[in-house]
């Protein structure tokens, strides 16, 4: 479904600006964690694989900003299953770096936040594919 309306609503827009500033984050949080994520069984394929990840978020967050309907649902899903193991992880984090964890939480109520604004409206009003008009 593609959004057909001329003008984003600024709840998308914030939503938009959340994901990104997310990403940011995740980047920052690399070098925070580079020792933990360097000592990885197999370095080259998790290097590999953090930027497959990132690369394909950045596309949903493009297609969100875009209108796309399937992107923020894909987005979501992501999400939920990504809390799923949340808890392990930030027990983790809290244990190399308190400042690690905190970052990801911050993470995860920006992403939350977001996901509300998409899936409520005017947000989810303007993701949903307009009915084509009939002329006489």
């Amino acid at each position: 479904m593609e959004n057909q309306q001329p003008e984003k609503p600024r709840a998308v827009a914030l939503a938009v600006y959340l994901l990104w500033a997310s990403i940011a984050i995740g980047f920052a949080k690399i070098p925070l964690d580079f020792q933990f994520l360097s000592a990885m069984p197999s370095p080259g394929l998790m290097w590999s694989v953090v930027v497959l990840v990132m690369a394909f978020f950045c596309l949903l967050i493009v297609k969100i900003a875009s209108g796309r309907n399937w992107a923020r649902i894909t987005y979501l899903a992501l999400f939920l299953l990504g809390l799923i193991p949340a808890l392990p992880t930030l027990t983790s984090e809290f244990a190399r770096s308190p400042i690690l964890a905190i970052l990801s939480i911050v993470q995860f109520i920006m992403q939350g936040y977001a996901i509300f604004l998409v899936f409520t409206s005017p947000g989810k009003t303007w993701f949903q594919k307009k009915a084509p008009v009939s002329t006489p």
